[in-house]
């Protein structure tokens, strides 16, 4: 299944909103994945990061 998360997250004293696409097996899996994602190619830890979406994609 595909999914659409989008949110804001804190990059020092800014703050930026993203969106992602992405596939996995289940909603929970997918919001994990974000968090690893965006932490990994921004240095952003988890509590920086706010996810305000998550749909289900077709």
């Amino acid at each position: 299944m595909n999914f659409k998360i989008s949110g804001t997250m804190r990059v020092g004293r800014e703050t930026r909103k993203f969106s992602k696409e992405l596939e996995a097996e289940t909603e929970n899996y997918a919001v994990e994945k974000t968090y690893m994602l965006l932490g990994a190619a921004n240095g952003v830890p988890r509590s920086k990061i706010s996810i305000e979406k998550v749909e289900k994609v077709a």
